[in-house]
């Protein structure tokens, strides 16, 4: 699993590394069963704290995301025979996330992320 952390990013390092392992997961490059790595061993790579890997790992729980296996570690959770959400509606869940986290780390106002989001979806337009 390949995830990296911006630490200039106005993006919280926990918001960052939470939407990249549920992308991965969403996408399929991380599959039901697979195990992700131990906490001490992904925070040390990424020179980030453990409890902050820790607290990603705890919400990808409550998410249903990802399950804690005790002894064998935190794995990708299965569909349990719900439909996995579909990517494009995970994609927009995790840009949303992130446009929040940098609005609130700005102390901005709810209507700055509105104006933000229908300025963009103007630019865009297909």
């Amino acid at each position: 699993m390949i995830v990296t952390v911006d630490p200039t990013s106005p993006v919280p390092v926990f918001e960052q590394l939470r939407a990249q392992i549920a992308r991965h997961v969403a996408d399929g490059t991380l599959r039901p069963g697979d195990t992700l790595p131990p906490i001490r061993h992904l925070a040390a790579d990424l020179g980030i704290a453990r409890g902050t890997v820790a607290r990603v790992y705890e919400q990808l729980a409550r998410d249903g995301v990802v399950r804690t296996a005790g002894r064998h570690g935190t794995i990708v959770a299965g569909t349990q025979g719900s439909p996995p959400a579909a990517p494009a509606h995970v994609e927009v869940d995790i840009a949303a996330d992130a446009l929040a986290s940098v609005i609130r780390a700005a102390g901005l106002d709810d209507s700055v992320a509105h104006a933000a989001l229908a300025a963009a979806l103007g630019r865009n337009r297909t």
